[in-house]
C-alpha cells in the first residue's frame, strides 16, 4: 500500500466514526423522518411505511467516504476534483429518490457530507507541494520503476538532483536474432512475441528495483542507480542477473512453445559515468541519460551472438563486483569510436554458488585465455579440453577451442607471437 492510499484509509476512517456515533445517538434520525414526508409528497410510493436499512445508510457512506478521499488525493486537476463532489452529491440524491420509490427510506444527508468532508481532506492532502510533486511524477515513472521506488523518490525533497553526471550501471537484454525472427512469422505474431519478451523482462527487471529506460522490438534497456542513487548499483544489478537467467529460459521456452521459433536473447552489463536528466519535448520528455556506458552496453549485448554466451559484464562493472561475483574473461574489445582496450567477461554466477567441477572448468577455461593470448596455443589447447563438462554443452568453450585450433593449423608466426584475440565492436 502506497503513501496516498494509506492517506485515503485514513481519512476514510476519520469521516466514518463521526457519523457512526451521530447515528446512534439519533442524530439523523429528525432528518430521515423529514425525507419520508418529502418522499410522500413527492412521489408514488408503494402502500405501507418505508422501510428503514440502517446498515444501507452505514455502507454508503462509508464507501463514499473512502473513494471520495482517494479520488480526491489522486486526482491533479483541482476543478475535476469538485466536479466528482459534486456529481458525487447527484448520485447520492438520486439513489435516495430510487431507494424510496422502492419502499426504502434513505437519507442522503449522511452521504453527502461523508463525500464532502472526505473529499476536502483529500484536496488538502493532495494539494501540498509533495502531492503535487508526485502527481508530476507519475507521469514519468509510472510503469518504469517499482511502487516501492517510485514512492522513495517522491518523498525526496530535491528532485533536481536526478539532474547530474553520474556513475550507473545499464542492463540491455536483446533479441540476438530478431530479424530473423520478425520475417519467419506473420507480422501480428512477431509483434505478439516481441510484446510477451518486453512485457515479460521489464515487469521482472522492474519487479527487482531497475529503472525502464527503453523498450522496443529488439531490446529492453535498464539502468541501476538511477533515477535513485544507489552506492552497489553494479552488485544489485549482478545480483538480479544472476535469477534472470532462469527467468529469460523460462521466456524463451513460453515463446518456443506459442509461435513456433527459438528466440535466442543476450544480457549485457556496462558500468561507467553518464550524464542524467530529463530529455525530449513535450509529450516525449522522459528520465534518461546519455554517455558511452549506454552504447557500450547495447554493443556488448550483441557480442554473445558471437560466444554464445548468455550474459556479458564490462570490465569496469566487474572491479565493482569481482568480490560477488563468479566469472571467466573472454576477449579484450575495443568500443565503436574508441581507441581504448578493455576486457569482456561472461557472467557465470554469484559468488560462491559453483560447483567444485563449474570452479575446475572455469579455472581451466580462464588458464587457456590467458595462454591463448600469450601465444601459447597447444597449452590453450589443453586447458579448454580440460574445462569440458561432460554431458554439457558450452558455447563460449567451443568458441575459443575452435579459434585456437584455426591458429594452430594456420600458424606461420613464431610460436611465441602473440595470436589475434581482441575486436572493434561495431555500433548498433
Amino acid at each position: 500500500m502506497n503513501r496516498n492510499h494509506a492517506a485515503a484509509m485514513f481519512i476514510g476512517v476519520l469521516v466514518c466514526i463521526p457519523l457512526l456515533a451521530l447515528y446512534h445517538f439519533g442524530f439523523f434520525q429528525s432528518t430521515a423522518d423529514w425525507f419520508a414526508g418529502l418522499y410522500a409528497r413527492g412521489f408514488v410510493l408503494p402502500q405501507g411505511d418505508l422501510k428503514r436499512l440502517v446498515w444501507l445508510q452505514y455502507a454508503y457512506y462509508t464507501v463514499m467516504a473512502f473513494a471520495s478521499a482517494w479520488v480526491c488525493i489522486e486526482m491533479l486537476s483541482q476543478w475535476r476534483r469538485f466536479a466528482f463532489l459534486f456529481g458525487g452529491t447527484f448520485l447520492t440524491v438520486t439513489f435516495a429518490c430510487v431507494m424510496a420509490m422502492s419502499g426504502v427510506l434513505f437519507e442522503p444527508v449522511s452521504g453527502s457530507l461523508a463525500l464532502w468532508f472526505a473529499g476536502i481532506a483529500g484536496i488538502a492532502v493532495g494539494g501540498t507541494v509533495n502531492g503535487y510533486r508526485r502527481h508530476v511524477m507519475r507521469e514519468y515513472f509510472v510503469g518504469r520503476l517499482s511502487s516501492r521506488l517510485f514512492e522513495e523518490l517522491a518523498d525526496q525533497n530535491n528532485p533536481a538532483k536526478m539532474t547530474e553526471r553520474r556513475e550507473i550501471t545499464v542492463l540491455t537484454c536483446r533479441l540476438l536474432n530478431h530479424a530473423e525472427l520478425s520475417t519467419g512469422i506473420e507480422a501480428r505474431q512477431f509483434e505478439e512475441l516481441a510484446t510477451h519478451f518486453q512485457r515479460s523482462v521489464t515487469e521482472f527487471l522492474i519487479a527487482r528495483g531497475a529503472y525502464l529506460d527503453d523498450c522496443d522490438a529488439r531490446q529492453v534497456r535498464v539502468f541501476f542507480g538511477f533515477p535513485i542513487s544507489d552506492e552497489y548499483h553494479a552488485l544489485h544489478a549482478v545480483q538480479v542477473a544472476a535469477v534472470l537467467r532462469t527467468h529469460l529460459s523460462v521466456v524463451t521456452r513460453e515463446i518456443e512453445q506459442r509461435f513456433g521459433k527459438k528466440a535466442e536473447v543476450g544480457v549485457a552489463f556496462s558500468t561507467g559515468p553518464a550524464v542524467c536528466g530529463l530529455y525530449g519535448v513535450s509529450h516525449f520528455e522522459s528520465f534518461s541519460a546519455i554517455g558511452d556506458v549506454i552504447d557500450f552496453a547495447s554493443q556488448l549485448c550483441v557480442l554473445n551472438a558471437d560466444y554464445g554466451s548468455k550474459v556479458l559484464i564490462s570490465a569496469r562493472t566487474y572491479a565493482l563486483v569481482k568480490d560477488n561475483a563468479e566469472v571467466r574473461p573472454m576477449e579484450m574489445v575495443c568500443a565503436a569510436g574508441s581507441s581504448q582496450m578493455s576486457e569482456v567477461y561472461e557472467l557465470l554466477a554469484e559468488k560462491g554458488t559453483l560447483s567444485e567441477q563449474d570452479s575446475r572448468a572455469r579455472d581451466a577455461f580462464w588458464q587457456g585465455v590467458v595462454q591463448y593470448r600469450k601465444g601459447d596455443l597447444k597449452q590453450a589447447l589443453a586447458s579448454f579440453q580440460s574445462a569440458t563438462v561432460e554431458d554439457r554443452e558450452d558455447a563460449p568453450l567451443k568458441y575459443f577451442t575452435e579459434r585456437v585450433e584455426a591458429a594452430l593449423k594456420e600458424k606461420t608466426v613464431p610460436e611465441k607471437e602473440t595470436p589475434k584475440h581482441s575486436r572493434k565492436l561495431a555500433a548498433t
